[in-house]
């Protein structure tokens, strides 16, 4: 709504300040707490933001959820945002630590099996996907200004030169697409502008961490604008090697940059453009073992062939075998903070068989560049190109039996690349009374993994090699339909083709399993044996999917405002990389659905002094993708669309300034997240209706609470304390006990002190303060006998020194 309409939203408000005032408390107080609340037209938005700008309520936040820039609070969609500031006081390095206080939110800062630190399974109520692999799709989108990070490798972005974060739940499927089946992470970076400007950043704190962090906006010319922004961290790991030559792990070496360039020709005209790259040199993801059993077929197989020792390590009454470091058995079991893995291979075709040898490694290239015109071709239409490519390079290494001995081991060789383009046109009708957007989206990526996977001696290349196009349309509009009252309605119609080619599956050393009759048609296995099909098979798969949303919102005054919702989302289908024995096909799954059903309230009370933001919903999750290990299939990990779901459940936020000095957020979270139906395929793995969704806890639960103290003529204290609390994780499919966290809570603490003249200030603070230790993933191998899982960081202490201009 344009600002021609504020006489007449004035006068609609005053005639309905009649009816309202004598119930209007009662409202606010039974929509806070029932959730009664919804969207409001641009020109009161408008209205309000002037007016929230001078005084010193809470923070007024634009964002681009809908792909126009509004405030938050006129947002009808489950949301939270983040801004710089609040990830700085927060102590917030990268996009996955957003997690630990986002209601109905959970970050895996590295996935199973993956040993990459670079790879995040992203959460949200319960909907994500906790496989890295290059055939499975994320079920969260990310987003680096609009441009969609496709796989989960390289999606752990540094907090690099970032204006905000917005985290949305729920189907995203209109204006995000495919992929966006739990909702959408949206990461917004600053802007080149007309003002010199600059920070730096240094940290130290524990495990030697050394962090440099800067950047400068630079004014070239009028209307032409640059930033240079750079990172570079690096401290010690907090997995401690017990053995000679096993490495520490969870280790960082990470250098990034960013270098941004706005170009406006003219008022209308407006060109961004940017590169970002980033180069971690790390050892192996942090990953310990929970439990061993020596009686598992690969741990016998070592224990009587391999060992050295086959009458001490085989004898089971023999204890001298839990101390003799040649036996493979619970010894190596030292989880949270210790390990045994030395990450050496008897088999030299394993140790020399990808382009680097195997070792302790975590190494991840990542580097893109993207152009966004926005051209405001009339008074009523807009027209905004994205264009952008990104390609990643890595390497990365599992010892998965963390130990001496050569059970389980992995080595890494990932390339992938992706294009992609998107078109919006935007205008608005009738005075500013309808706004519309449509547009298309189109994407090209290829990828090889090469996997190549060590059991005892035997060796298998079991990876992928990928090629995937999709295509979208999209149009979503937006009406007033009666004052304070609108109507949101769009479709997205999405295809998807994927490709994947099976050169990177056979078994390059049958070892040991030489001879057993392993085949599909029951031959003996020797080397060269393709893994799926015969070699030189490539398998197409086409997805087709509409995915529409519609909302209704009602502005019951300036303060509140409820919506309604409906939206589908979709996820797309792919294929299983993993299989043993061998299949005599590539074993794909299909496209996951959700439907959602939504109503939710925004809220600004007592003088913008209060925000209460909250949501209920239901989700109907249909054909999901399990990641199973089922005993009729093999021994690896299998995905397949073997159930369905239906997850209930709400989110509120509160934030509060009851006075200027102090500021207080909270947020809640409740999932009742239940399987309605399980198909044979995930009762044969040991899933039924009664297991429990992983990453899906019940409560989700967070607090913070900071206070400005002057210090006349030196500057201003600010305490600061976070909380946050996760009931229990199921950390996977079949809810193996060892892998289930029970609740557990995170305390941070910090004070930062700011100079008087705003150039310079200081930070100390403490994560983790209570020292809680918990499981953050997991993973069990029964064929060689493995509980595995990473932890979450100990008690750190950081000490920051900050410097702007």
């Amino acid at each position: 709504m344009t600002i021609e309409g504020n006489k007449t939203k004035n006068e609609d408000f005053s005639r309905a300040d009649v009816v309202l005032r004598r119930w209007r408390g009662g409202l606010l107080l039974g929509a806070c707490v029932s959730c009664f609340m919804l969207p409001t037209t641009s020109a009161v938005a408008q209205e309000k933001a002037n007016a929230e700008q001078s005084n010193a309520g809470i923070e007024v936040i634009t964002v681009t959820a809908r792909r126009r820039a509004e405030s938050l609070q006129d947002t009808p969609i489950s949301m939270s945002a983040v801004t710089s500031t609040g990830l700085e006081d927060r102590g917030i390095d990268t996009v996955t630590e957003i997690g630990d206080f986002t209601p109905n939110v959970k970050f895996n800062s590295s996935v199973p099996v993956s040993a990459s630190n670079a790879t995040a399974a992203i959460y949200i109520r319960g909907i994500g996907q906790n496989d890295y692999q290059l055939s499975a799709d994320p079920g969260v989108g990310l987003y680096l200004d609009g441009v969609y990070i496709s796989r989960g490798v390289g999606n752990v972005l540094d907090v690099l030169d970032v204006e905000r974060i917005e985290i949305l739940r729920g189907p995203q499927g209109t204006l995000f697409g495919r992929n966006t089946i739990g909702g959408a992470v949206s990461v917004v970076t600053k802007k080149p502008h007309e003002e010199l400007s600059g920070n730096l950043s240094l940290t130290t704190g524990r495990f030697d961490r050394f962090q440099a962090k800067g950047s400068v906006n630079l004014p070239i010319a009028d209307g032409v604008y640059a930033s240079l922004a750079g990172f570079y961290h690096t401290r010690d790991g907090y997995v401690e090697g017990v053995v000679t030559d096993a490495p520490g792990l969870g280790d960082t070496d990470q250098l990034a940059g960013r270098f941004a360039l706005r170009l406006e020709p003219s008022s209308d005209l407006t060109i961004d453009i940017s590169a970002d790259g980033s180069r971690s040199r790390e050892n192996s993801a942090p990953v310990v073992a929970l439990d061993i059993n020596e009686n598992a077929p690969a741990a016998q197989v070592w224990n009587g062939v391999y060992s050295g020792a086959p009458a001490i390590c085989t004898d089971l009454s023999n204890a001298s075998r839990l101390s003799d470091q040649r036996c493979f058995n619970s010894q190596w079991a030292l989880a949270p903070y210790q390990h045994g893995g030395t990450f050496t291979a008897i088999s030299d075709a394993f140790t020399n068989g990808n382009p680097e040898p195997y070792r302790s490694g975590s190494d991840v290239n990542i580097w893109g560049i993207s152009g966004t015109v926005n051209w405001q071709a009339t008074d009523r239409l807009s027209i905004k190109s994205i264009t952008a490519y990104r390609k990643v390079t890595g390497f990365w290494t599992r010892d998965s039996d963390h130990s001496p001995a050569s059970i389980v081991q992995t080595n890494s060789d990932w390339t992938q690349d992706q294009f992609s383009q998107e078109i919006q046109f935007l205008g608005d009708l009738l005075d500013g009374r309808i706004n519309w957007v449509v547009g298309g989206y189109y994407s090209n990526e290829s990828g090889n993994h090469k996997d190549l996977v060590n059991i005892v001696d035997a060796i298998f290349l079991s990876g992928a090699v990928l090629e995937g196009e999709s295509l979208a349309f999209f149009a979503q509009s937006t009406a007033e339909i009666l004052p304070n009252l609108n109507l949101t309605a769009g479709v997205r119609w999405t295809q998807d083709e994927k490709t994947f080619d099976n050169a990177n599956q056979y078994v390059v050393e049958a070892g040991f399993l030489t001879g057993a009759p392993f085949n599909p048609d029951g031959s003996g296995l020797q080397n060269g044996d393709p893994l799926m099909g015969p070699l030189g098979q490539a398998t197409t798969i086409k997805d087709e999917a509409w995915t529409p949303m519609v909302s209704l919102s009602y502005r019951f005054s300036p303060e509140v405002m409820t919506y309604v919702s409906y939206s589908q989302g979709f996820k797309g289908g792919g294929f299983t990389q993993r299989v043993f024995p061998p299949f005599a096909f590539i074993p794909s799954f299909s496209p996951e659905t959700s439907t959602t059903y939504e109503f939710g309230f925004k809220s600004d009370l007592l003088d913008r002094r209060v925000r209460i933001n909250g949501a209920v919903f239901q989700n109907d999750y249909d054909n999901l993708q399990i990641t199973v290990n089922d005993p009729t299939l093999g021994f690896a990990p299998i995905i397949q669309n073997a159930a369905k779901a239906q997850i209930r459940g709400f989110e509120l936020e509160m934030q509060s300034r009851p006075i200027g000095e102090l500021s207080i957020e909270a947020g809640l979270g409740y999932l009742d997240a239940k399987y309605k139906s399980v198909d044979i395929r995930a009762l044969s793995a040991g899933v039924t209706t009664d297991t429990k969704l992983q990453n899906a806890p019940e409560w989700t639960l967070s607090a913070s609470a900071s206070y400005s103290i002057e210090a006349p003529s030196l500057g201003v204290f600010r305490p600061r304390v976070d909380w946050s609390y996760r009931s229990r994780v199921y950390n996977d499919a079949v809810n193996t006990p060892l892998l289930v966290q029970d609740g557990y809570h995170l305390l941070n603490a910090s004070i930062a002190f700011e100079a008087d003249d705003s150039d310079w200030g200081l930070s100390l603070g403490v994560k983790n303060l209570t020292k809680e230790v918990y499981l953050g993933s997991g993973y069990i191998d029964d064929f060689g006998g493995l509980v595995e899982g990473v932890y979450g960081r100990p008690r750190e202490w950081y000490l920051t020194a900050k410097y702007s201009f």
